[in-house]
């Protein structure tokens, strides 16, 4: 499964049958999203900066509700941490999944106390499964997830996680839940890359934070299959393929 960030907090997986494409963005986040093909679009909120979907061909099915769906064999969970849900897209295509291996599983622990008070966003993180792998976007977390939305992130192999500060989730809350939920693989998404971006916190303070390093080259996807994932948690830096 191919992970490829384009910018901001767009990504798109690439599975061997299936294409998602979330949080699309337009250029006037600096990046460019190349009109990228996709049979599933999520969006975890409602903000141009996220939620871009005529940038994205194909005629992908939207996302953009809380729910449990299965779409061409892509199991994708969207979770809040707005107390009430709300209602589901109407012209969402899905299928309700249920699966019932979760009510086995065990839920990570919960995070510490902060001093940041807790305000519920209405952002919508999502959790897909394609090809075997667990991928987590928090799209524009801002506050430490808990309850039901910490139990599904604890599911990740995979989390594509904010820390740029300044309004997004910031080095240390982003160190503390990676420490948490403890994915094999960690992405940095929204921080400081490129000149519409330059207001947010560089990379370098959340590799400190999780004892991470800048790799000497930079690309901007990743490959990954369940067979080679690492036995600890691992930072994987990306370029934004959208410059």
């Amino acid at each position: 499964m191919d992970v490829a960030w384009i910018g901001h907090a767009a990504f798109r997986l690439r599975g061997r049958d299936t294409a998602v494409v979330m949080d699309p963005a337009p250029s006037s986040t600096g990046f460019r999203l190349n009109r990228p093909q996709a049979d599933i679009v999520t969006i975890s909120n409602p903000d141009p900066s996220y939620s871009w979907v005529k940038g994205v061909g194909g005629g992908p099915i939207q996302l953009d509700a809380p729910g449990e769906y299965e779409i061409q064999n892509v199991l994708v969970t969207g979770v809040t941490d707005t107390p009430e849900h709300p209602k589901r897209s109407p012209d969402a295509e899905h299928q309700d999944h249920n699966d019932g291996d979760r009510e086995n599983a065990d839920a990570p622990p919960e995070l510490p106390p902060t001093a940041t008070p807790f305000i519920p966003s209405g952002n919508i993180a999502f959790i897909v499964t394609i090809d075997d792998l667990v991928i987590a976007h928090l799209g524009d977390m801002r506050t430490p997830p808990r309850g039901e939305a910490l139990e599904e992130l604890g599911r990740a192999d995979v989390m594509l996680v904010p820390i740029g500060g300044h309004g997004h989730m910031d080095a240390n809350m982003a160190a503390t839940l990676v420490a948490a939920i403890a994915p094999k693989i960690v992405i940095p998404m929204l921080y400081q890359a490129g000149s519409e971006t330059e207001t947010l916190d560089p990379v370098a303070p959340f590799l400190k934070a999780v004892g991470g390093a800048m790799p000497d080259e930079l690309d901007n996807h990743i490959n990954i299959t369940r067979s080679a994932l690492p036995n600890n948690t691992t930072v994987h830096v990306l370029a934004p393929r959208g410059e």
